[in-house]
């Protein structure tokens, strides 16, 4: 399956963070499902993420043009990940969704096992932000997680994720094959007949493929590939491995390297009640945010312009800049400036 997510994704993907707003008769930064987003609480989520990429010798956000600051670029980067936990939130909140206590601090225990307490301590420090306000961010990744998986079940069901499995078993499947390679079909058929003859066994196979293979390795391996992941073969000879059991002899199978018969001699296949969790999680992100962008197209989403606009298929707020037409500015203070 695919590799679990780093944790600098995870933590960019939600955060939770709430704070009264210190900035007096402006508007929210963003107003997300049942929720608002006051500047006060983008300035708190920008300073624990400032503390995390510090820590990974990261930067928190990315600049826009000559006349962007590192500042805004990073309250922008703490709004788009704030956007999507609120919605998050909101589908936890109406479905029962919640994070286990243990889960918030093993969390937290594998972050500071990986950089270090008091790497992480000083970070906060340095950025103005709290341990509170990192374990909230923590916990409310974490909830976006159980969000995704959630709406990955509900929208698949069993159905679903069984066909999901079944794209995937390249993946899920490990196999020992020996197999003899040569340049045209007839040899091909040829092989297969003296290999599936009355009395033929492995061993005959491997010797016939030290004599006739054009496999470059076979002088070392006498045929045997060992074990790997059906995923880690070309597309065709992936296929047959696939519909092959132990002590199948394929006919000939055609690759780009030329013509193979394969040697089914072991295979092992993660049956799908040990993959089902993987499965949800590996499809999890692609739903989720198309649920985020449904959510936008209903109106659920609305930023503030002096932050910039929310690009729905970027999933981020993006800088506006004076020639972007889509751009309507109606705030006194700068686009795109830091709140104060």
């Amino acid at each position: 399956m695919p590799a679990r997510r780093t944790f600098r994704h995870a933590v960019v993907g939600a955060i939770a963070v709430v704070l009264a707003s210190s900035c007096g008769g402006q508007g929210p930064a963003a107003l997300v499902g049942s929720h608002r987003i006051d500047d006060a609480e983008v300035v708190a989520a920008a300073a624990v993420l400032r503390s995390i990429f510090g820590v990974q010798s990261g930067t928190c956000g990315t600049l826009d043009g000559d006349t962007d600051t590192q500042e805004a670029a990073c309250n922008r980067l703490a709004l788009s990940a704030l956007i999507p936990m609120k919605l998050a939130d909101d589908y936890a909140t109406a479905n029962g969704v919640t994070v286990d206590a243990a889960a918030v601090t093993t969390a937290i225990e594998d972050f500071e096992g990986q950089f270090g307490g008091d790497v992480l301590r000083v970070s906060l420090e340095e950025n103005g932000a709290t341990r509170q306000q990192f374990e909230t961010l923590i916990r409310g990744s974490l909830l976006q997680d159980e969000v995704a998986k959630a709406l990955t079940i509900e929208m698949l069901g069993e159905d679903g994720l069984l066909a999901a499995y079944e794209r995937g078993l390249a993946d899920l499947t490990i196999v020992q094959v020996d197999h003899i390679l040569v340049g045209t079909e007839a040899e091909a058929n040829d092989v297969y007949d003296r290999v599936t003859g009355p009395g033929a066994t492995r061993d005959d196979f491997l010797a016939l493929a030290g004599k006739v293979s054009t496999d470059p390795t076979v002088q070392q391996n006498e045929g045997s590939l060992g074990s790997s992941y059906a995923s880690g073969y070309t597309q065709a000879f992936a296929d047959a491995v696939l519909a092959m059991q132990v002590g199948d002899i394929s006919r000939p199978v055609e690759t780009e390297f030329g013509w193979h018969v394969i040697n089914m001699v072991d295979k092992e296949v993660t049956p799908f009640d040990e993959a089902r969790e993987g499965i949800v999680q590996a499809e999890s992100g692609p739903i989720f945010f198309d649920w985020v962008r449904a959510r936008v197209d209903e109106g659920d989403v609305e930023v503030d312009p002096r932050f910039g606009r929310y690009d729905r298929e970027g999933l981020r707020v993006a800088r506006i800049s004076s020639t972007d037409p889509s751009a309507v500015i109606t705030s006194p203070t700068p686009v795109n400036a830091a709140p104060g």
